[in-house]
């Protein structure tokens, strides 16, 4: 090696491994593809050889065939990444300011950041970069802001760069790649430096050999984590029995094959010279757990023939590992030997760890005899310093065969002092998690006594498995103990951990020291972390809550949540009710209930009442139900309670409720009065003094009191009655300029009233009265009250397409570590910009969002994401969220239903279209609309015409006793004018109709579908004429949908100056040109060669909407297409394919949109 670098190991190795000794001419074929995630681990069917170099591997290209053979590779596969590709991996890269919307602003801002142009100094400190229409500046900001160190101004220049559809220089895709490592989080996948080398291959740039060497180093660290991460899952789910959702993403990223693909293709390249040792044994260190000897060997010798670079201890260490994984002792001898034979010549290292990778190549290869042997001799022999480190290795070997009697031979050596090594936390922890596997607990007892002596920092999962074995041997007191333990070494509390004491001690049915563990399991996540209805540990307490069939458990379990400001959620709400009822039917139970309550119970079960998901008549119920049980016991009712109750029944409008209940508090509320007036201590100062004390107890502050929930409710009837100014001066001049504080509920209730009463106003009136007063309230209590006020700002900003706003409050939110509901999350996305872009992708991300982040769906939220996804196509996303929510147990609605036969109509899905049509009506809680209907005509009628399909869910609605909208006659006039045999007259028919049978006044729409009818599609121009007449005879006034149908009927019947008359009247009139009108002309114009017209039109139209020009109109897809085929029409070939680059430079359109249009050119030309 070091001397003479053509050593005999590998001719050894190859030879005892049954290689030969040729290297094969595969070597030298380069890969078809060019993208690394279709790159696959190399065919290992070939053997190796230890000469300095093969003579295919450096073999020149001696002609032109082979060179542009070697160059075609990086040609092979178009990669037409669109701006959207380029958003998609800004967000992988979460920089900031990295999203652009369209090229505009990413011009602008060029724009900015060329008017401070770089110092001489910078220009001549950054490397040098071609230059292409101006694209040096791109390349240079990048190499500039890489040479500063700037990270995140390297990603962001590289986004809006390639947005613009700048072309990038190899310097600049290497410091590029160098910032995205810098950038990277241990543990994230390599997702978007994958993206940018593919990119970098399509656009025919030649990686480097710093390339790749920059991504195989990141693939190996890649590698090494996700086999870690692995096997920790696979250990956490045998341990407590949990799903982890992301285990097979993790083991599907190969990113051994890539670094592998990645390896050879430098190789065949010859640019290896930026691998360094470290890289070689990175690899090596890679294949060793897997035992591929074969891939193993090739990297050797690549190193071996490398003239920069030399193994070192570390190498032959690896292939030692990697031959013991292989069960081949001889090979890893062979480097043994070989490592011996060189070690004065390495560089400076400890011998210790190469000798204890023998070790460890004996303990993988089942050998644990010969594992200790060369502890116990050769190391002795050698005078090689002796740890217990290699002792472990042993005993986990040996703890994987269950070889007991090994076992306790080798620790009473190492506990009587017959090594010089000593037992560790390790050495013990490897014990404790063999006796819990074999459930002895007397033996793991002793073993956790022993390592409690030890430095235990490292032992969790041993600890854990301990936990679990006490739990399934009904011991969780020494269960809880141990987690104790570990929470005062400083372990951080696990919730898989707190959840085996718990279950433990229901498992017993100890439900009151479950109780107590709870609340001291809680206390110990609240040191280091903030409590929140989202913390994990609190699944642990619903689950609890919900399983322990004790109402006494359940409501001391949720007082002690409440004291972190959480409150019940509705299936716990639910689960209490339940037990509510059980006990009441149980002498014993009740009587254990009933024993030493207080109004707190009460008060969690009124707040159960108000969470559960229960219908009108069953709360009504309930409330009645407690307060007689409240009586009886001679607990008084709060004056909260009867504004709470009372708000409710005035927002579901149950009167008779609302006045049973104020007649059941009238003696209270009687004698309230009296005494205010009387002078006296009144029950209400009672009421509050004993009340302050209780929320002082709770955490709530002095100033929010009693009489400011009364106001609250007051507030809430007003708002609830539509009168938000008096609603607002009672929060304002009542509560918060008393130095009091308004109950956050009543405020949520009070935008949220204005919210659906379209009162934006209102609802901001309201949030900029309370939000400074909300500053007072503790820190527990003050989050919960914000949490309610953002959500509502948000919902009633994205309610009225205020996406800015909205997007405003749901930045607050998140910055205070908020997550909006199911309700916020699916406004937000009904308000997203309509854009020519895919929305199905802004719904998948909203929906993965909110689900990471265990936001409770809502059957609203469903309808909102299903209802884009369906306008996108995206049946099977569709298909799966519908049976998700039925599996979560919530009813689809009416809604609900309309999304989805709205996909399968987008899809063509005839069959599924009407089995769920059947079923939504089927369903129990079907209520009749009639839009979804309107959808199963519009199918038959355009997509797939068929008039007595059409005609029979005409009739089916009828039956329904469902109104026809003006949109179902405007398509019955299509079923009969546009669907064979044609029947004009009764299309016509139904102008007449529609008035005399449902009242309703035809519009532009049902004119324009008569107009199109006769002038396009029947060719009947006089007719469509007196159509338009009789509109402006009926006082009906066109509108855009009307003269788009006369411009189409007289460009297709080839009467462009009719045409051009008219659309000068249409303007002079008022009404306004569409993008689609334009198209019209263009196509016409186009057929009768007068291009000059055309491409007039074409210019004075926008590539992006701006706000300086809002009257101009913005090209559609349409209009490209209209282009395209005007050029095409016209001969002119070349303008038509540059019309499609512009498409698809300029604009973020989908991909399959443009290819669309792009299809549209001659082949050759695509």
């Amino acid at each position: 090696m070091y001397g003479a670098k053509g050593s005999s190991l590998l001719n050894t190795v190859a030879r005892q491994s049954g290689l030969t000794k040729q290297l094969a001419a595969a070597h030298s074929t380069p890969k078809s593809t060019a993208f690394i995630s279709n790159l696959q681990s190399r065919n290992v069917n070939f053997a190796y050889t230890t000469s300095r170099a093969s003579a295919q591997l450096n073999k020149q290209p001696n002609n032109e065939d082979e060179i542009q053979q070697r160059n075609q590779q990086y040609r092979s596969v178009a990669l037409h990444r669109t701006p959207a590709n380029w958003q998609h991996l800004a967000k992988i890269s979460k920089v900031p300011q990295a999203r652009f919307n369209h090229a505009l602003a990413t011009a602008q801002k060029q724009q900015q950041q060329e008017q401070k142009d770089p110092t001489p100094a910078q220009i001549e400190a950054a490397p040098a970069v071609e230059t292409t229409n101006g694209e040096t500046t791109v390349n240079g900001r990048i190499l500039i802001a890489a040479k500063a160190k700037d990270s995140e101004a390297v990603v962001t220049e590289f986004l809006a760069g390639r947005t613009a559809g700048a072309s990038m220089s190899t310097q600049t895709y290497d410091a590029v790649l160098d910032a995205y490592g810098s950038l990277r989080k241990h543990n994230h996948p390599l997702t978007a430096m994958l993206t940018v080398y593919e990119d970098m291959i399509a656009s025919g740039v030649h990686p480097t050999s710093h390339t790749y060497a920059t991504l195989i180093k990141f693939l190996c660290t890649r590698d090494d984590e996700v086999h870690r991460t692995v096997n920790m899952l696979r250990r956490r789910i045998a341990r407590f029995g949990v799903e982890v959702s992301n285990l097979g993403d993790l083991e599907s990223e190969n990113n051994l094959d890539r670094a592998l693909a990645l390896f050879e293709r430098a190789v065949i390249e010859e640019r290896t010279e930026d691998f360094d040792v470290d890289l070689y044994n990175s690899m090596l260190s890679m294949l060793s757990t897997k035992g591929q000897t074969k891939d193993a060997l090739y990297i050797y010798e690549q190193l071996e023939l490398s003239k920069s670079v030399n193994p070192n201890s570390a190498t032959f260490a690896m292939l030692m590992t990697l031959f013991g994984y292989a069960g081949d002792l001889p090979a890893a001898y062979e480097c043994f030997k070989e490592y011996k034979a060189v070690r004065s010549r390495l560089p400076r290292h400890d011998p210790a760890y190469v000798y204890n990778a023998l070790v460890n190549a004996h303990v993988e290869a089942n050998d644990l005899k010969g594992a200790l042997g060369v502890l116990e001799n050769i190391m002795v022999e050698d005078r090689i310093r002796v740890t217990i480190i290699p002792y472990n290795r042993i005993l986990y070997g040996a703890t994987n065969k269950d070889d007991v009697q090994f076992i306790d031979d080798l620790m009473i050596k190492l506990e009587t002092g017959a090594t010089n090594a000593r037992p560790d936390g390790n050495t013990y922890g490897i014990l404790l998690s063999m006796y819990c596997r074999l459930k002895q607990l007397d033996k793991a007892e002793e073993t956790y006594n022993k390592m409690l002596q030890c430095d235990i920092s490292r032992q969790y999962g041993r600890l854990a498995d301990y936990v679990c074995l006490l739990r399934a041997e009904k011991k969780p007191d020494q269960g809880l103990e141990v987690v104790k333990l570990m929470n005062q070494k400083g372990f951080e509390l696990d919730v898989s951990m707190a959840r085996e004491v718990v279950m433990g001690y229901l498992d017993t049915k100890e439900t009151t020291k479950a109780v107590d563990a709870i609340k001291t399991v809680l206390g110990m996540y609240a040191a280091s972390s903030y409590v929140t209805e989202r913390s994990p540990l609190l699944d642990m307490v619903r689950e609890f809550a919900i399983n322990c069939n004790d109402l006494n458990a359940t409501i001391q379990t949720m007082r002690i949540v409440n004291q972190y400001g959480v409150k019940l959620d509705s299936p716990v709400a639910s689960a209490l009710l339940e037990q509510y009822t059980a006990a009441k039917q149980s002498p014993e139970a009740w009587e254990k209930f009933t024993k030493n309550m207080d109004d707190r119970e009460f008060t969690t079960l009124y707040e159960a009442v108000f969470k559960a998901d229960i219908r009108p008549n069953e709360f009504s119920e309930r409330v009645f139900e407690f307060l007689e049980t409240m009586r009886a016991l001679n607990i008084e009712p709060s004056l909260n309670l009867y504004i709470r109750v009372s708000t409710r029944f005035k927002k579901s409008n149950d009167l008779e409720s609302e006045a049973r209940w104020k007649k059941a508090f009238e003696p209270y509320l009687a004698q309230l009065e009296q005494q205010q007036a009387s002078g006296n201590k009144s029950i209400q100062q009672q009421s509050q003094q004993q009340t302050d004390k209780t929320l002082q107890q709770r955490g709530v502050p002095i100033n929010w009191t009693i009489e400011t929930d009364l106001k609250s409710g007051e507030a809430v009837d007003l708002a609830i009655k539509g009168n938000f100014k008096k609603s607002i001066e009672v929060l304002d001049q009542h509560i918060v300029q008393k130095g009091k504080i308004p109950s956050p509920d009543a405020v949520r209730d009070i935008i949220q009233q204005a919210t659906r009463q379209k009162n934006l106003e209102g609802a901001v009136q309201a949030y900029n009265v309370v939000k400074k007063s909300f500053t007072q309230l503790p820190k527990n209590l003050q989050h919960r009250a914000f949490q309610h006020i953002y959500n509502s700002m948000l919902v009633a900003y994205a309610r009225v397409d205020d996406l800015t706003h909205a997007r405003e409050f749901y930045d607050k939110m998140r910055r205070r570590g908020m997550i909006p509901d199911g309700d916020a999350y699916g406004s937000l996305l009904t308000c997203t910009a309509n854009t020519t872009s895919d929305e199905s992708m802004d719904a998948l991300d909203i929906y993965e969002e909110a689900m990471k982040n265990k936001v409770r769906p809502t059957v609203y939220f469903y309808n909102v994401v299903m209802s884009k996804l369906a306008k996108c196509r995206k049946i099977d996303h569709v298909l799966r969220l519908f049976e998700e929510m039925k599996k979560l147990g919530i009813q689809p609605n009416s809604i609900t239903y309309a999304a989805l036969i709205s996909a399968c109509i987008r899809c063509s899905s005839e069959v599924r279209a009407e089995r769920y049509f059947h079923e939504m009506l089927r369903s129990p809680k079907y209520y009749p609309r009639i839009g979804v209907f309107n959808s199963m005509i519009q199918y038959y009628t355009q997509q797939r015409p068929n008039r007595d399909k059409a005609l029979e869910y005409y009739h089916l609605l009828l039956q329904y006793n469902l109104k026809p909208s003006g949109h179902t006659y405007k398509l019955l006039m299509e079923v009969y004018a546009n669907i064979p045999p044609y029947d004009m007259l009764a299309a016509h028919k139904l102008l007449t109709d529609m008035t005399k049978r449902h009242g309703l006044r035809p519009g532009p729409s049902h004119f324009a579908t008569l107009i199109r009818s006769y002038g396009c599609l029947h060719r009947d121009v006089n007719s469509a004429v007196a159509v338009y007449n009789e509109m402006k005879k009926a006082n009906v006034q066109p509108d855009e949908t009307v003269y788009q149908a006369m411009l189409n009927t007289f460009i297709d019947n080839n009467d462009i100056q009719a045409a051009e008359k008219l659309y000068q009247e249409m303007l002079a009139s008022g009404a306004h040109s569409s993008s689609y009108i334009e198209n019209l002309f263009i196509t016409g114009y186009g057929s009768l060669g007068d291009m000059e017209k055309a491409e007039k039109i074409w210019d004075n139209m926008l590539d992006v909407k701006e706000e300086e020009h809002s009257q101009v109109l913005v090209k559609e897809p349409s209009t490209y297409e209209a282009m395209v085929k005007a050029y095409l029409m016209n001969k002119q070939t070349e303008k038509a394919a540059h019309v499609v680059e512009q498409m698809h430079n300029g604009r973020n359109f989908p991909i399959k949109v443009i290819d669309h249009v792009r299809a549209l050119l001659p082949k050759q030309d695509i």
